[in-house]
Order: structure tokens, then sequence, then C-alpha cells
């Protein structure tokens, strides 16, 4: 997976907020549209989810005041397994879950009206306070609409241990995990077949739900619509790519079906993190 071309960052304006702050009106649309991605947002350095941070400068010349850098914070579970375990499984699967994370940001924020880019190391993902001065997605009031829930993974007749060990690496990460086909976070649904080796009985297919109320504008008739279908997809797209790399690295066996475009789950592979 790549990241968006390297760009260096605008020149701040003269009211910038000082270094170590973040523009407030950015953290606020940075917040808005991660929380309309579907994901959470993490406060302070307690995850899991996206925490929103001063950029730090990577030198004297970096001039960053009032820019935001994106981090993701797994759970506490698996934080405090890597630092009791340094080098050994539970690091390497944070840095991966962290990795794939960021990775996901940075795909989906554009689509969202906020451009990313990496600081001169390569090593930040940032926000210019610059894009809080407009083209975000608005959400009318009142665009939520009634439907059915879905049915739940038991009602879909899935296994208890494939739902187990997806909730278990779910947990891990730090990412939702759907109760049901409409609500937000990772959806499991039976295989659907492809005729091929893959199809495995007992086998669910991954997808991920936005928040309702971004879901509800790309499916109504508004003006806003088209917009918000694009950036539905492209979070979609994003976060499923993301999904089968944070999983595996936290005890699932998945496979991608590129013909398909299907993230499956088998069940559970070699843990990553004791649990």
């Amino acid at each position: 997976m790549s990241f968006p071309p390297h760009r260096q960052p605008p020149s701040p304006a003269d009211a910038a907020p000082p270094a170590g702050r973040v523009d407030p009106a950015l953290a606020d649309r940075l917040t808005d549209a991660v929380l309309l991605a579907g994901l959470p947002i993490a406060f302070g350095d307690h995850g899991p989810g996206v925490r929103i941070r001063p950029a730090r400068p990577a030198d004297d010349g970096d001039r960053c005041a009032g820019t935001a850098a994106l981090d993701w914070l797994p759970s506490p579970r698996l934080t405090g397994a890597a630092v009791a375990e340094p080098g050994r499984a539970a690091g390497s699967a944070r840095e991966v879950v962290e990795t794939a994370m960021v990775n996901a940001l940075a795909e989906f924020l554009p689509a969202l009206g906020l451009e990313t880019y990496r600081d001169r190391t390569g090593r930040e993902l940032r926000v210019a306070g610059e894009a809080a001065a407009g083209g975000e997605l608005r959400i009318p009031p009142g665009v939520l609409v009634a439907r059915p829930a879905g049915r739940t993974p038991a009602e879909l007749g899935l296994p208890e241990g494939l739902v187990r060990t997806v909730r278990r690496g779910a947990a891990l990460a730090g990412l939702p995990l759907a109760a049901h086909l409409g609500a937000t976070g990772i959806t499991l649904a039976p295989a659907a077949p492809t005729g091929g080796a893959d199809d495995r009985d007992g086998a669910a297919d991954l997808g991920w739900n936005p928040s309702r109320r971004l879901a509800d504008l790309a499916d109504s008739d508004l003006p806003e619509a088209a917009r918000a279908a694009a950036a539905r997809a492209a979070v979609d797209g994003a976060l499923r790519h993301a999904l089968g790399t944070a999983l595996r690295a936290c005890g699932t066996e998945l496979r991608w079906l590129h013909a398909h475009q299907r993230l499956r789950a088998y069940g559970e592979s070699a843990p990553a993190a004791r649990r």
C-alpha cells in the first residue's frame, strides 16, 4: 500500500497557533472526519483510536505551527504486551497495526476534504492548519433515516469460534466490530461462493460500515450524496485493506480474494500477542 506523494507543508498563516498546539478548527474537522469514517478517537495517550496531536518539528526549519499529526493507538492490552515484550511478537503486531491504520487515514481523508502529507523524515502523517478553512463534507441535519438493523453474526449462522476470533483480533487492534450488518465497524457475512479453493465451510467475508451519517447521506437524493458516496467508497477501500493487515497481525487467518475484491476470514492463526 503506498502513501500519497510527498508534499512540503504549506507556510503557516500569521494567525496560526504557536508550535505545540493544533489549530482548534482543524482538530474539530479531523475529529468529525474520523468519526464519519466510523473510527474511534483516542484522547491523550490512551487508545484505542486516532490520536490527533501537534506535529513535531523535524528540524529547526520545519515550520509546523498549528499542524496536526495523526497516530493510531491500538488497545491498551496490545500496547502493554508490546512494552512488556519489546522486539517480540506483540511489539511487531503493534507496529503493523499502527502502520496499517495510519496508511488508511492517508488514503481516505482526502475524500473527506483533508489533504495529508508526510514530514521531511517520512514518519509523521500531517494535516496542515490551512485545511480548516473549508472544503469539508458537510452532513445536513436530519439526514438519518429509519432502516432495519440487519442480522447479527449468530442470526447469519456464522461459527461462534470464527466470530470470537475476529472480535478478539479487532479488540486488540482497537477496531470496532459491528454487532449487526447495519452497525458501524467491521461486518461479518457468510462467505459468498467463488467456485475456488477459497470456499471453505465456516468462513466469513469481512466488510466495513462507516458512520450512519455518512452512509445515509450517500444513499440520499440530496446534492451532497455523490460526494458522500465517493467518500464512503474511499473509506471502505482503505479500511478493508488495513483490516487485512491489522487483523492478521492480531491472530486472524485471512486471505484477500483479489479477483472478487473480498477479504475472507477463516479462523485463528498463530497469535501475535498474548491475550
